[in-house]
């Protein structure tokens, strides 16, 4: 069987299946109830494996081996996620496994369907880098950067700001309360946001977009992870960057702004309407 745990008892129940993974920002956001997400488990007392959908992010498969767990699982997804998914606009399942197995025998055992294999870059925060810098980007004429609260969202006219965060949080009222934002505009339109998707404690996972190509190549989106950054560093948190190896853009600012990067690791996955019974 699959059951579905609240976020705060399966906080409880499968902590000691992410032993080692202190720093996974985004599955603890969901378990802290921060952020919009599920968890699903093997056993609802003592579970071995669990499931989690951190939604417009990424699934994750935990623990195990649990076979009974393994093989029911890509029909619950295809009869219960992917409607879902799909009905909040997410358009891919993108997995990444947290097991003892290797991960590639796994994701064959497991789906019937053929997912496809990619890699995730992550980095980690170099503070003292990020201070030694000498210059970041100076902002183009007719661009300006702000910092996002009810001010900036009440003058974003098509309520860019507002639908970004509420893809990851609640409410607007829980990401302003635990939430780190920065935008830039262009008159009174948004160009792009740079915010935390997920939050764990002081750990603050980024998400940055830019959402028009005119706009970018012009250090828009450096300039508002700066900032981020900056305010991490006056709060005592600390920034989390992870992408996909695709996104040549995003890793080049990373290592611009001072972060080092770590090795890549497998991330798998489908269009949701190509997974077939």
């Amino acid at each position: 069987m699959i059951y579905e745990l609240h976020p705060a008892e399966g906080y409880r129940l499968i902590k000691h299946l992410l032993e080692g993974c202190e720093n996974a920002v985004v599955i603890y956001g969901v378990l802290e109830g921060n952020n919009l997400g599920k968890v699903y488990v093997d056993d609802p007392k003592e579970p071995k494996a669990a499931f989690i959908w951190a939604q417009n992010e990424m699934y994750y498969l935990i623990g195990g081996p649990s076979e009974a767990f393994y093989t029911k699982l890509e029909r619950f997804i295809i009869e219960h996620v992917k409607p879902e998914a799909i009905g909040i606009g997410e358009d891919y399942f993108n997995l990444e496994l947290i097991t003892d197995e290797p991960s590639d025998a796994l994701v064959e055992r497991i789906f019937g369907n053929r997912l496809s294999r990619g890699e995730r870059v992550p980095f980690s925060y170099q503070k003292e880098d990020f201070l030694a810098l000498e210059a970041l980007p100076v902002l183009p004429d007719g661009y300006e950067l702000l910092s996002i609260d009810r001010n900036a969202m009440e003058r974003d006219a098509e309520k860019k700001i507002e639908q970004e965060i509420l893809k990851f949080w609640g409410t607007l009222e829980a990401f302003l309360a635990k939430g780190i934002g920065f935008c830039m505009f262009k008159e009174n339109e948004v160009i792009g946001t740079c915010l935390s998707v997920y939050v764990s404690g002081s750990e603050y996972e980024i998400g940055i977009n830019t959402y028009e190509a005119s706009h970018r190549g012009k250090g828009l989106a450096t300039a508002m992870a700066a900032a981020f950054i900056h305010q991490c560093i006056r709060t005592g948190g600390t920034p989390h960057w992870t992408t996909e190896s695709f996104r040549k853009d995003s890793i080049a600012i990373a290592r611009k702004l001072g972060f080092k990067q770590r090795p890549n690791y497998p991330v798998y996955f489908l269009a949701f309407e190509n997974f077939k019974q």
